[in-house]
């Protein structure tokens, strides 16, 4: 029996958005753990507060997935992990060569948090309000899965859409970095938008107004993987609600993008609904790895 991958999930004080009386960011750690654990390939662990950690937990773990946000509200300073930690996860995944996973607005990262740049270059990405960062207008998207495929994106059909899905756009990929996923930000969703920007997500707009926003009317990256060392990062920005856990090819994109920053290769296939197998619940691998 193949020996399962140990994934610890680093969570809690999250923004309002993700941490309030009718969507916890405890329903997240329960759908990732479901999900992945489903697979028959994972062995999950959650930790709600993890400032403060240190090599001797962190070490015992084949990957670890970031939901934390460091702040109650969108405007504040985020509060990082503290010194410790950052040097326990820059030394677990460049030195050690194990994974990292940057979930949803975990992977937001300003100049002025604390944080170490070094996060940045171990995600092969930054993701600030000066640089561009900014949530597109409430509504349906439609993701592209780019060409040339990774293993991790394999099979997955060339469009698909979420809806109701915070979808970040404005992110800088830096050199290195392998994007799987995008979302064309077009202009004309803005401008027929009711609102925006709205008042809850701080956008730096520039003088010359929403049309030179960074990347407008371009592809932006929502899924990508970056080699650090001798380890691995996933970062995927979208998955604020479950109905994005229940899309099919996030179902089937997700677990192996942790797989692979775990491991450095993908196994898992996404599961198989035919026959028998039609009748199966969410999210339908059911151990069948």
């Amino acid at each position: 029996m193949t020996e399962p991958i140990h994934a610890l999930i680093l969570s809690g004080h999250m923004t309002h958005e993700h941490d309030n009386e009718f969507r916890s960011f405890r329903k997240h750690n329960e759908w990732i753990t479901t999900l992945l654990e489903d697979t028959g390939r994972f062995k999950v662990r959650v930790l709600e507060d993890p400032r403060g950690i240190g090599a001797d937990i962190i070490d015992k773990y084949d990957v670890v997935i970031v939901i934390f946000e460091g702040r109650d509200g969108y405007h504040e300073k985020a509060v990082g992990f503290g010194p410790q930690t950052d040097a326990a996860l820059l030394k677990f995944v460049h030195d050690d060569g194990k994974g990292i996973v940057w979930f949803h607005g975990s992977a937001a990262q300003e100049d002025d948090w604390g944080y170490p740049e070094e996060y940045n270059v171990m995600r092969g990405s930054r993701l600030t309000v000066a640089g561009g960062l900014r949530p597109r207008p409430w509504g349906e998207a439609l993701l592209r899965t780019t060409e040339p495929r990774h293993a991790i994106t394999e099979g997955i059909t060339p469009t698909w859409t979420v809806t109701g899905d915070d979808i970040l756009t404005g992110v800088e990929i830096l050199d290195g970095a392998q994007v799987l996923v995008t979302v064309f930000d077009d202009l004309e969703s803005y401008e027929n938008a009711p609102v925006w920007p709205m008042s809850h997500y701080p956008v730096a707009i520039p003088e010359g107004g929403i049309a030179d926003l960074p990347g407008m009317n371009t592809d932006q990256p929502i899924a990508w993987i970056n080699e650090y060392g001798a380890g691995r990062s996933f970062t995927i920005t979208i998955g604020h609600d479950i109905d994005t856990f229940r899309r099919i090819e996030f179902i089937r994109m997700f677990p192996r993008g942790v797989e692979w920053a775990a491991t450095g290769e993908v196994g898992l296939q996404g599961p198989d609904r035919r026959g028998d197998r039609r009748i199966n619940p969410w999210p339908y691998y059911n151990r069948e790895g």
